[in-house]
């Protein structure tokens, strides 16, 4: 653990825009990786020549997909899956890592205090900031959520776990849930930070479609609906606010009236309920105590 190796994989699209600043960041690490691969999943910008400026550096490799005229398959978790077996050397931490982030040079450093200063830590990341009018937002997440854009898990938790599953949606907050199942911690540090440079609701042309969509995918995992009004409420404090948290209550209940689907893993459901309710129960009581003194 005195000397961490860490191998980094980086599924990228047409990331012209931020790609070279994630570069940047990982070429000034303190702790570098022993292999970096990136998936150039079928790109149709500058994204290979930008990635072409720096394989001189022999621990990075690069994985060209065909352009199918989307991502490819299942996205990011099947190119992260894919590089896989083009790893060269044992590690004891591997990384997904965007391609549309930036950090500090001690970034890793820190996160790898954090597993050596507890051993049950299995998954981790830094917390999750975006741009707006030139400063710096916090995106609000609960300390046990790890940021999909740049998580560091323990080879033996990702091992435990069964690596990453190939969902169409949100498979960076199921491996949170399934490491939780099995014993590990997992943790997202709030003196360890990255910027992430598009916001929620990036992909979906609009913020609010963002956050009704979030609403959706969450009643697809099982989220309580009570946990979800309390979600939603919370999420109200943060930009576009009010209406924010709003689009994502709606975007859950409307799901629950339709009856759309749900996730087929009904005790990873039951497990997520019954944390979810012991965390607003916790909460609840919290507030009993402090209003009473």
């Amino acid at each position: 653990m005195n000397n961490p190796r860490y191998i980094i994989i980086t599924p990228v699209r047409n990331e012209e825009s931020f790609l070279e600043q994630t570069i940047k960041s990982v070429l000034a690490q303190t702790i570098k990786p022993i292999q970096w691969i990136i998936v150039n999943d079928g790109s149709t910008d500058s994204t290979r020549s930008i990635i072409e400026r720096y394989l001189s550096n022999k621990w990075i490799t690069v994985i060209d997909r065909p352009n199918k005229g989307h991502r490819a398959g299942k996205g990011p978790a099947e190119a992260f899956n894919i590089s896989l077996s083009y790893i060269s050397s044992d590690y004891d931490f591997i990384v997904n890592l965007d391609g549309d982030v930036s950090f500090d040079s001690d970034y890793f450093e820190k996160i790898f205090n954090k597993f050596k200063n507890n051993s049950c830590l299995g998954i981790a990341s830094g917390k999750s900031y975006y741009l707006k009018r030139g400063k710096t937002v916090l995106y609000r997440s609960s300390d046990t959520s790890t940021m999909g854009p740049s998580k560091v898990y323990r080879k033996e938790c990702f091992l435990d776990i069964g690596g990453v599953l190939e969902e169409n949606i949100c498979w960076d907050m199921l491996d949170n849930i399934r490491a939780q199942m099995k014993g590990w911690d997992t943790k997202s540090f709030g003196d360890i930070s990255f910027i992430h440079y598009k916001q929620i609701g990036y992909k979906q042309g609009s913020i609010l479609k963002g956050c009704y969509t979030t609403g959706n995918i969450l009643y697809f995992y099982g989220y309580h609906p009570l946990y979800i009004l309390a979600k939603g409420i919370y999420r109200m404090c943060e930009s576009p606010f009010i209406i924010g948290g709003l689009y994502t209550i709606i975007g859950y209940y409307a799901a629950w009236f339709t009856r759309k689907d749900r996730y087929h893993d009904k005790n990873l459901i039951a497990y997520m309920q019954t944390k979810q309710m012991q965390k607003l129960a916790a909460q609840l009581f919290g507030r009993i105590i402090m209003n009473r003194k």
